[in-house]
C-alpha cells in the first residue's frame, strides 16, 4: 500500500523536508523530492529480492533515520515480504531476545556498527549492508508489481514500548493498517489540513506506519524529524512552518516552553497518542498557534488495537477538567469512543460492571492486530479467540460512550483513585516540572519528578498544592535523563521503582525536607 501510494505521487508533488541525511537517497537543503523516495524504494525492492527477501518471509529492519526506514519497509512490502521494524534506540541483546523464537526471518538490514553487531548476534540469515544497497542502487532496475489488495495476510511487524520487559513483536495485516490509516485520513480531510505534516515519533512504531500511509492517501508532504531536541525542533518548525505536528506526549512536554517564542505559530493541528497528554501541555501548545481554531487531538489506542477513543481540545475553549475539578481525581478523560470500536468494562473475573464503574478495558475493533509473533502465549491470554482485546488498562465508560483512563491495571495505586489523575493535576500546577510520576512504593504514594533546567523545586508551594489530593511521601527529585523511558517516551515504572530502591539502599537520594 505504501509502495503503491509512493509511486502514484505526481511529478510536481511538494518536496518532503528532513532534518537528517539519509543513506539511501540524498537530501538537498533539507528537502527530498518524493519521486526520489519512490524511485529508491522501487530499486531497493529489486536489490533485496537478490538477497533472498521473498514473499511470505520476514526481514528485520534496524536502521537509524526515518527516511531510510520508510524506503526499506516500502521495498520489503512491495515484495510481499514482511518487515520487522526495530527501533534504533534498542541495543543488540534486546534485538536478539526479541527475535530469538521467531521463525521465517531470512534477512536483516543494517548499516555500520549495527551491521557488525547483527552479524555476531544473528547467525544463519542474510545480512544486508544498507550502505552497499545505496551505492549499488543506480545499477538496479525498478521493481514493478500489480496494485496491492489489502487482506488479512501479514503486512508489517512493529513492537511495543517494552515498559514491562522485552518488547513484544506486534504483527499487523494490511487490512488493519489500511483501516487505521483511513480513519486518520478522514480526520485530516474533515479538518481541511494542508501543508506539511511534521512527525517526530518513533519511526518503527505502528502509529508511524499508519501515519505515513494516511499522509500518502491525502498526498500531503511530510516533515520528518529524527532529532527531537528542543533546539532542533524550534529551528525546523520556524524555518518550514508545518500545519500538523505529532510527537509523543512526553516529548510535547519537553517542547512546551518553545510556545512563547513562536515555534508553533504555523501549527493548526497537534496530534498526540501513545500516552496521556497533560492539560497544561495542551494549553501551552494551543496558545503558541496563531490559528484561531487550532486543535490538539489526543487519540487513545494501542499498537494492538488501533484507535479506541478520541478527545479534541479547541483553542480558546475552557478545559472541561477545570470546570469539573471534583472529577479530576477519578482519572484522565480520553474522550468519546470511535463509533466503529466496541468497548466493554469488566471486573477482575471478566463480568461487565455497571456504567460508570471502573474495570478492565477490553475492545473489539477493525484495526486490531494479528498477534504477538514472539509471545503467542500472551496473544491467547489477552486476545482469546481473536474477538475481544484486553488493553491492560483500568478505566470506565459513561452511558454516552465517553471514556476515562484510570491507570494501567498492573500499575494501579492503592492510596488514590488514579495515579494518572494526580500527575495531571500537579503538572498543571507546576509547568516547570519536566516529568512527574506517582508510584505505589511499598504501599506509599511516592512522587518522583524532574524540573526544567534553570528552575528550582519549590518545597513550600509543593506542600500547599499537593495537600488534599492524597497522602504522599516527600518527592524524590532526579535529573530528567535518569527517568527510564521507552522508544515512545513512556516511563518504565517498574525500572524506576528498582532505581529508587537502589538509591534508598545506598542512601544516594535527594529528599526534599
Amino acid at each position: 500500500m505504501i509502495f503503491d501510494k509512493l509511486l502514484a505521487l505526481p511529478s510536481d508533488a511538494e518536496p518532503w523536508v528532513v532534518d537528517h541525511q539519509p543513506i539511501i537517497v540524498a537530501a538537498q537543503d533539507e528537502r527530498i523530492h518524493p519521486g526520489d523516495i519512490a524511485d529508491a524504494a522501487s530499486r531497493t525492492a529489486t536489490a533485496l529480492l537478490a538477497h533472498g527477501v521473498v514473499p511470505g518471509k520476514r526481514c528485520v529492519v534496524w536502521l537509524e533515520s526515518p527516511t531510510d526506514i520508510i524506503v526499506a519497509y516500502a521495498a520489503i512490502t512491495a515484495l510481499d515480504a514482511v518487515p520487522v521494524l526495530i527501533s534504533p534506540s534498542l541495543d543488540g541483546p534486546t534485538l536478539k531476545a526479541m527475535v530469538a523464537d521467531v521463525s521465517g526471518i531470512t534477512a536483516v538490514i543494517a548499516a555500520d556498527d549495527r551491521l557488525a553487531e547483527t552479524q555476531q548476534l544473528l547467525s544463519g540469515i542474510e545480512h544486508v549492508d544498507w550502505r552497499a544497497v545505496a551505492s549499488d542502487l543506480p545499477q538496479r532496475k525498478r521493481f514493478t508489481r500489480p496494485r496491492e489488495v489489502a487482506s488479512e495476510a501479514p503486512y508489517v511487524v512493529v513492537h511495543t514500548s517494552g515498559t514491562t520487559g522485552v518488547p513484544k513483536l506486534v504483527e499487523c495485516s494490511s487490512a488493519s493498517i489500511r483501516f487505521n490509516a483511513r480513519v486518520q485520513a478522514v480526520i485530516h480531510w474533515a479538518t481541511r489540513l494542508q501543508g506539511h505534516l511534521a512527525l517526530a515519533i518513533s519511526p518503527v512504531h505502528g502509529r508511524t506506519v499508519v501515519g505515513i500511509l494516511a499522509g500518502l492517501m491525502r498526498r500531503a508532504p511530510f516533515l520528518l524529524l529524527a532529532d527531537d531536541s528542543p533546539e532542533n525542533v524550534e529551528r525546523m518548525l520556524k524555518r518550514h512552518r508545518p500545519t500538523y505536528l505529532e510527537t509523543h506526549p512526553n516529548t510535547f512536554r519537553a517542547w512546551q516552553h518553545l510556545s512563547p517564542g513562536g515555534a508553533f505559530r504555523s501549527v493548526r493541528f497537534f496530534g498526540a497518542g501513545f500516552d496521556v497528554i497533560h492539560p497544561d501541555t495542551v494549553r501551552a501548545l494551543l496558545r503558541g498557534s496563531r490559528h484561531r481554531f487550532a486543535l490538539c487531538v489526543e487519540v487513545y489506542g494501542q499498537n494492538e488495537s488501533g484507535p479506541i477513543a478520541i478527545r479534541s481540545h479547541l483553542k480558546g475553549v475552557p478545559g472541561i477538567a477545570r470546570l469539573r475539578r471534583r472529577k479530576q481525581l477519578g482519572g484522565h478523560g480520553v474522550g468519546m469512543r470511535f463509533t466503529f470500536c466496541r468497548v466493554r468494562i469488566l471486573d477482575e473475573s471478566g463480568k461487565p460492571v455497571p456504567t460508570g464503574q471502573p474495570g478492565r478495558i477490553v475492545v473489539r475493533t477493525p484495526g486490531v492486530f494479528s498477534g504477538y509473533i514472539n509471545r503467542p502465549d500472551l496473544t491467547s491470554k489477552n486476545y482469546p479467540l481473536k474477538r475481544w482485546w484486553d488493553t491492560g488498562d483500568w478505566g470506565s465508560k459513561s452511558r454516552f460512550g465517553t471514556m476515562t483512563l484510570i491507570d494501567r491495571t498492573v500499575e494501579r495505586v492503592s492510596g488514590a483513585q488514579s495515579g494518572i489523575a494526580i500527575e495531571d493535576i500537579l503538572l498543571e500546577k507546576f509547568p516547570d516540572f519536566l516529568e512527574l510520576v506517582v508510584l505505589d512504593y511499598d504501599g506509599v504514594l511516592q512522587p518522583v519528578l524532574s524540573v526544567r533546567p534553570g528552575t528550582e523545586f519549590p518545597p513550600g508551594r509543593w506542600r500547599s498544592e499537593s495537600s488534599g489530593l492524597a497522602a504522599m511521601a516527600e518527592p524524590i527529585i532526579i535529573p530528567d535523563n535518569e527517568f527510564p523511558r521507552t522508544v515512545t517516551g513512556k516511563i518504565k515504572r517498574e525500572v524506576l521503582k528498582k532505581s529508587i530502591a537502589d538509591r534508598v539502599a545506598s542512601r544516594d537520594l535527594t529528599v526534599v525536607s
